[in-house]
């Protein structure tokens, strides 16, 4: 009796990998993402409770900031949620996150909230550093999937 022919699996397949303990540089990295998330799901709140309690200068320009900040917190949720699944593709929005997020809060060192613009460049800056660290490039290697079709 002939030995049943054996089907291919991709080695990069994240559904077929053997589970492995998943890294701490993976970890942090995306540790520090959902801190972020978290503060822009506060910044959505504080700007909903501006326009509905009728503070807001401009109610139309604080909604659609408000709108921005929860579009880009599921958005950067989604991408840590599909890093910790493997996925190569969600490595690069957060990579880049971090990078706009220090260029967009190191203007308030200046001013009396220099110590958020310290928390927030140290939490990009090792997130950054995690998220193109060796063990999260191998953790994302070769997942033969592509990004999501929008």
């Amino acid at each position: 009796m002939p030995a049943p022919a054996r089907q291919h699996q991709p080695s990069g397949d994240p559904a077929r990998r053997p589970r492995t303990p998943l890294h701490p540089a993976l970890l942090v990295a995306a540790g520090a993402v959902v801190v972020e998330v978290l503060a822009l799901a506060g910044v959505v709140v504080l700007y909903a409770v501006e326009v509905v309690g009728g503070a807001a200068r401009d109610a139309v320009g604080a909604t659609a900031t408000g709108a921005l900040a929860a579009a880009l917190a599921v958005g950067l949720a989604l991408c840590a949620r599909f890093l910790v699944a493997g996925r190569r593709w969600a490595r690069a929005p957060l990579v880049t996150w971090q990078l706009f997020q220090i260029v967009l809060t190191a203007p308030l060192a200046r001013g009396p909230l220099w110590w958020v613009a310290a928390v927030f460049v140290a939490l990009s800056l090792v997130a950054a550093v995690c998220l193109v660290s060796r063990p999260v490039a191998a953790h994302v290697e070769d997942d033969g999937a592509a990004p999501p079709a929008l």
